[in-house]
C-alpha cells in the first residue's frame, strides 16, 4: 500500500510544474508579506504621527483655553476647564503644575498641592539638567505609558512660558527673570488608536491571506494548464515512441511553445514511423536479395570450382598422356616381341621363353602403371565434393602427388616429404583437400626452374585436435604489392595459376580451417594449412553432418 502511494506520488514531487508553483508561491508570500509589513508600517506611523500632532493641538487648545483665566489668576474657573476636559472620553488627565513642582489645577482633586518628584518621566525631561530646560523638541515633550486597565496612554507636556502680559499682570507676581511659570501635562488614551491598529492589521493580513490564496489558486490553475498538463503529455509521448509506438499522437492544442513542441512532436513520429516502415521494407527486400545473392554466390562459386577443375583436369591431361605415352610405348615394343618370338613356339630355346616370360612381365607392370594414373585421374575428375568422411591425411597427400609426380620429374625437381607418423585420421571432404593440394603443388611446380626443391610436410599437433599441413617451394616468390590479394577472386601471380586460390580459400574456411602463407621475392614460398581434425557440428561444408564416431565396420562401408 505505501509503496504504490510513493510510487504515485513521487512523479508529482518530483514534476516540473510542482516546482515551479512552489517557487512562485514561495515569491508570491515573501511578496505580500513585504507589501503587507510595509503597509502596517507605515499605516501605523502615520496613524501614531496624526495622533501625536492631534495631541499636540489638544494640548495647545487646552493651554489657550485656561490662558485667559490665567492671566486673570481665576481660578475657580481654571479648575472648572481643567475638570471639564478631564471628563472627555480619551482624557486620562489634565494638570498644571507650577514650577517648583506642585501641582496646581488637576481633573482629579486629590492630586492638588501635592508636589512630584522631578525625577519622574514628565519633569526628568526638563530637569535632567539645572537650570531645567525651557525650550523642548516635539519627540521629548512626548511619553507613551501603560495603563494599569491594559492599553497604552500618550503623556504629552507642554511648558507654559513666563510672557510679558504674564509678569506686567497687576495680579500676578512673577519676575521678567522667570522663563517657565509652570507646565501643561495632558494625558490621552490610545486605547481606540490601538484597537483600531490592530483591526487594521487583522484586516490587512486577512485580506492578505485572501488575496495570496486566491492568486496561488490562479498561479496553481495557469500553471497546471499551460505547463504540467503539456509536460505530462509530452512525456507520455516520449515513454509511448521510446517503448516503438509509433502510432502515438500527443492531443494537446496550443498556440504558444508547448502547441509548437507538441506538433513537433507529432511530425516527428510520423516521420520516424515512415523511416521505420521504409527500414522495415527494406530490410525485408535486403534479406531476400542477399538470400538471393547467396544462393547466386554458391552456384558461382560451384561453377569456379568445376571451371577451375576442368582447367586444373585439362593441365593434367597432358601431363597424364605424356607420362602414359612412355608405358604405352614400351608395352607395343616388348608386345612386338613376344609376339614375334611365339610365332614359332617349337623352335623356342628355354632361354627365349624366360625371355618372354620377362618381356610380359614388363608388359604388366607397365599397364598397372597406365591403370593406376588413369585412376587418379579420374578420381580427381570425379565430382564428388561435399561427401564427408574420416581419411588418412598422408594418403590423400601421397595421391595429390601422384598427380604431379610426372610433373616433378620433367622439371627435374626434388620432392621432399616430412609426413608425420601417428594418427593422421581427420574428417574431412577428400575431394575438396585433394584439390586444394594439387592446386597448391602446381603453383610450386610451375614457380620453380629446374633443381628447386617442393617440401610437403604434415604436423599432427600436440593439442590432438589439429594438424598442419606445410607446403614450401624455393620459386620465385610472390611480389610485396600482390600477397596480401592473393586470396581474392581473380588475383594471380602469373598467366596460369589452375585451381584459383580464391577458391582453396574457400575449402579451407568450409572444413573451419586457417591458410597462411610467407613470402619472399626469388626466395621461394610457404602455405601451412591448419585442420581441426574434427570440425564442429553443424557448421562444416554444405550439407555435411559431422557424426560423433565412426566404428571400424561403418569405416569399412565408408571406404568401399
Amino acid at each position: 500500500m505505501h509503496k504504490l502511494f510513493f510510487r504515485k506520488i513521487l512523479p508529482t514531487v518530483r514534476s516540473l510544474s510542482l516546482k515551479l508553483y512552489l517557487l512562485l508561491f514561495i515569491l508570491l508570500i515573501i511578496s505580500f508579506a513585504g507589501i503587507m509589513y510595509f503597509n502596517v508600517t507605515f499605516y501605523t506611523g502615520h496613524f501614531n504621527e496624526s495622533m501625536i500632532n492631534s495631541a499636540i493641538q489638544a494640548s495647545d487648545l487646552i493651554k489657550r483655553s485656561t490662558r485667559y483665566s490665567m492671566l486673570k489668576n481665576d481660578r475657580e474657573n481654571l479648575s472648572n476647564i481643567i475638570a471639564t476636559i478631564g471628563q472627555e472620553k480619551e482624557m486620562e488627565g489634565v494638570r498644571i503644575y507650577n514650577k517648583i513642582g506642585k501641582i496646581a489645577f488637576s481633573n482629579d482633586a486629590e492630586e492638588v498641592n501635592t508636589i512630584v518628584d522631578k525625577k519622574i518621566e514628565q519633569c526628568y525631561v526638563c530637569h535632567e539638567k539645572e537650570p531645567a530646560h525651557v525650550y523642548l523638541n516635539t519627540q521629548n515633550r512626548i511619553r507613551i505609558l501603560d495603563s494599569n486597565r491594559g492599553y497604552r496612554v500618550l503623556g504629552l507636556i507642554n511648558p507654559i512660558e513666563n510672557e510679558p502680559e504674564c509678569y506686567n499682570a497687576s495680579c500676578h507676581g512673577h519676575s521678567p527673570k522667570d522663563k517657565l511659570l509652570g507646565l501643561l501635562d495632558v494625558k490621552i488614551s490610545l486605547k481606540s488608536v490601538d484597537e483600531e491598529t490592530y483591526k487594521t492589521k487583522k484586516n490587512m493580513v486577512l485580506f492578505s491571506s485572501i488575496m495570496i490564496l486566491v492568486t496561488a489558486l490562479l498561479f496553481g490553475g495557469f500553471i497546471l494548464r499551460l505547463v504540467h498538463v503539456p509536460i505530462r503529455k509530452l512525456a507520455k509521448g516520449t515513454r509511448e515512441v521510446a517503448n516503438l509506438n509509433l502510432d502515438y499522437t500527443i492531443d494537446f492544442d496550443s498556440k504558444d511553445e508547448m502547441g509548437e513542441l507538441a506538433r513537433s512532436f507529432n511530425r516527428m513520429t510520423k516521420q520516424l514511423k515512415a523511416a521505420n516502415e521504409a527500414n522495415q521494407e527494406w530490410s525485408s527486400t535486403l534479406e531476400k536479395k542477399v538470400k538471393q545473392k547467396s544462393e547466386e554466390l554458391k552456384k558461382a562459386q560451384a561453377h569456379l570450382l568445376l571451371v577451375e577443375k576442368i582447367a586444373s583436369l585439362g593441365k593434367l591431361s597432358a601431363v597424364v598422356a605424356h607420362e602414359i605415352n612412355n608405358p604405352l610405348s614400351g608395352i607395343l615394343t616388348y608386345a612386338k616381341l613376344c609376339l614375334k618370338m611365339i610365332q614359332n613356339p617349337a623352335s623356342l630355346s628355354r632361354e627365349q621363353n624366360n625371355s618372354v616370360v620377362q618381356f610380359l612381365s614388363v608388359i604388366r607392370d607397365e599397364a598397372i602403371r597406365c591403370g593406376d594414373i588413369v585412376k587418379n585421374l579420374l578420381i580427381f575428375a570425379k565430382k564428388d565434393f561435399g561427401k564427408w568422411t574420416e581419411e588418412s591425411l598422408n594418403k590423400v597427400i601421397n595421391t595429390s602427388l601422384q598427380l604431379v609426380k610426372h610433373k616433378i620429374q620433367i622439371k627435374e625437381l626434388e620432392l621432399l616429404q616430412e609426413l608425420g607418423e601417428g594418427n593422421d585420421i581427420i574428417y574431412c571432404d577428400a575431394s575438396g583437400i585433394q584439390h586444394v593440394l594439387v592446386a597448391l603443388f602446381i603453383n610450386a611446380i610451375d614457380a620453380m626452374s629446374k633443381g628447386g626443391k617442393l617440401r610437403v610436410k604434415t604436423i599432427l599437433l600436440n593439442s590432438a585436435h589439429e594438424v598442419q599441413i606445410v607446403v614450401s617451394d624455393t620459386g620465385s616468390g610472390i611480389p610485396e604489392e600482390i600477397l596480401p590479394h592473393i586470396f581474392e577472386p581473380f588475383v594471380s601471380t602469373k598467366e596460369s595459376t589452375g585451381l584459383g586460390l580464391s577458391v582453396v580459400y574457400g575449402i579451407i574456411q568450409q572444413h573451419q580451417g586457417e591458410i597462411e602463407v610467407e613470402s619472399e621475392p626469388n626466395r621461394g614460398t610457404t602455405f601451412v594449412i591448419t585442420l581441426p581434425r574434427r570440425p564442429v557440428r553443424g557448421q562444416v561444408g554444405d550439407g555435411a553432418v559431422v557424426p560423433s564416431t565412426l566404428n571400424p565396420r561403418e569405416k569399412e562401408k565408408e571406404d568401399e
